[in-house]
């Protein structure tokens, strides 16, 4: 198997929040991959498929350069030039990665595709044991949170995970697009409200932590018993 030991991402394809890029991309990726390990209960992602739904760069330049175990990891992206690079420079070139370009509609990132609602289906196949949401659902409203609950029921194993983190705020009745002249820049939720698209997406909430370092609000979910892929 063709393996990268190390790889330079382009500084104008990083998007992280400035206070992740002053603190090191890979370093504040491998305190993220870490936590979310140790909330599934393992000391590491090894021999584990993952899918990341908004992947951006820091996750596939922290597995590469910190040299983290994890048998496969998918992402998908709705930033062309992203994909483009990933695909040119590290799917060619390492078999453990794959990465997709999910030309859908959001208000801050990609305003002129096609609504969430006219997908079926995620742009992947095949299932994953953990699938994740890093700083995804902090800009998606109701509607698209909760579309999007549902495409990822369909990517996980029936033994498998579902990480995400997201704005909450008790004196939020529901939701609340907070910043206007930024639609979606920072989405924020009731949890019990957040709780109950969840739910209906077919997932069981497994545990929450308040915000944490380089995260905000976080959610390990499983497959509902209840619920079918």
């Amino acid at each position: 198997m063709s393996i990268l030991q190390a790889i330079e991402v382009p500084k104008e394809l990083q998007r992280n929040h400035p206070g992740a890029l002053a603190a090191g991309v890979e370093h504040t990726g491998e305190i993220l991959i870490a936590n979310l390990a140790r909330r599934i209960g393992r000391p590491d992602l090894g021999d584990w498929d993952l899918l990341d739904v908004g992947c951006g760069v820091r996750f596939t330049q922290t597995l590469i350069n910190r040299s983290l175990a994890f048998r496969s990891y998918t992402g998908i992206e709705v930033s062309l030039p992203i994909v483009q690079w990933l695909k040119e420079n590290v799917e060619s070139r390492d078999e453990r990665f794959r990465f997709f370009h999910w030309n859908v509609q959001n208000a801050m990132y990609n305003p002129q595709a096609a609504p969430m609602s006219t997908y079926e289906a995620l742009p992947v196949k095949g299932s994953y044991d953990v699938v994740m949401g890093f700083s995804l659902f902090t800009h998606l409203p109701p509607e698209e949170a909760s579309q999007m609950l549902q495409l990822m029921r369909k990517a996980v194993r029936p033994d498998g995970f579902l990480f995400f983190s997201a704005f909450c705020d008790e004196s939020v009745d529901r939701f609340e697009d907070r910043d206007r002249e930024k639609p979606l820049l920072l989405a924020y939720y009731n949890r019990s409200y957040l709780g109950g698209l969840i739910e209906a997406g077919g997932w069981e909430i497994v545990s929450h932590e308040e915000p944490g370092p380089f995260i905000q609000n976080s959610f390990l979910c499983k497959p509902a018993a209840s619920s079918t892929s």
